[in-house]
């Protein structure tokens, strides 16, 4: 696993990429679809543990993790990728990602720190601009006679203060994981990433806006058919699924975006358990 300066895509960069890798990041899922289960289910029993203590004490776990979680995902799709298998051990696939994510485990969970006090500065900014343009919080009468113009407006607000922190996150866990960068050099390649591709990023997020948006249409049209027959049950638990096979394409897609941008390099005289072998030399 090399360290990059500046990304090395393996195509030119053009506004036709976004639907590429939409279209790679849901065949990449469907094929690493078992792992990114498994691992939701293990997070999914790990919240719930913590949440018997506390709710807040369960979220900021969550949070503080979601660095972690994606660069586990990364290493599971990479690994597979260079093992050149379709259908890699997986107890040795595993075992592989686990000893290379505690090498860079330190770094990955103070990123998910960081990201933690960016995420709160920048909803103190939000509060502070929603203050200043005297829009009060919502509440279901307020979104009742919610007019155009103040919905644009929050909207504007939201794009403001969220998009800093998508920019610094976009690719930071990849860079920590496999660039070898500290949390601050990989926000700031990330930002810098996001702006070099930001042509086929912007298609690839334009196009997984427009599939969640047809997929939650249909979704919704199915869930209330259950829940008339069935009760809101049966409807909560495919609306958990449906959240989670959304969450892997994205993730998925993500991934490939990454992986365009950064390729992943082996000497041709290399086994697939060199670039493990490696990094312990390099620590």
């Amino acid at each position: 696993m090399d360290s990059y300066q500046n990304p090395q895509p393996k195509q030119p960069i053009t506004w036709s990429l976004g639907k590429q890798w939409l279209s790679q990041g849901i065949r990449l899922f469907q094929q690493m679809q078992k792992h990114w289960y498994a691992t939701l289910l293990f997070i999914g029993l790990g919240v719930m543990l913590l949440s018997i203590l506390s709710a807040q004490v369960a979220l900021m776990a969550l949070m503080l993790s979601m660095p972690v979680m994606t660069a586990w995902y990364y290493l599971l799709c990479r690994q597979s990728q260079l093992t050149d298998d379709s259908s890699p051990d997986g107890g040795r696939l595993w075992s592989q990602c686990w000893s290379l994510l505690m090498i860079r485990f330190n770094w990955l969970l103070l990123l998910g720190v960081l990201a933690v006090i960016i995420n709160y500065a920048m909803h103190a900014v939000q509060i502070m601009l929603l203050e200043s343009l005297q829009l009060p919080p919502l509440t279901e009468e307020a979104v009742a006679q919610l007019s155009l113009s103040e919905a644009m407006l929050r909207i504007g607000v939201n794009l403001l203060t969220g998009l800093p922190v998508a920019l610094l996150m976009a690719f930071s866990p990849a860079l920590v994981m496999f660039n070898h960068d500290n949390p601050v050099q990989a926000m700031i390649r990330s930002v810098k990433t996001v702006m070099f591709a930001w042509q086929p990023i912007l298609s690839l997020t334009l196009w997984l806006m427009l599939l969640a948006m047809a997929v939650v249409f249909l979704m919704s049209l199915v869930l209330s058919l259950l829940a008339s027959a069935f009760g809101m049950g049966v409807a909560n638990v495919l609306l958990l699924l449906f959240m989670g096979v959304m969450m892997g394409v994205v993730f998925s897609a993500n991934y490939v975006t990454f992986d365009a941008l950064y390729p992943a390099r082996q000497d041709k005289d290399n086994d697939t358990e060199q670039p493990q072998e490696s990094m312990y030399k390099e620590i």
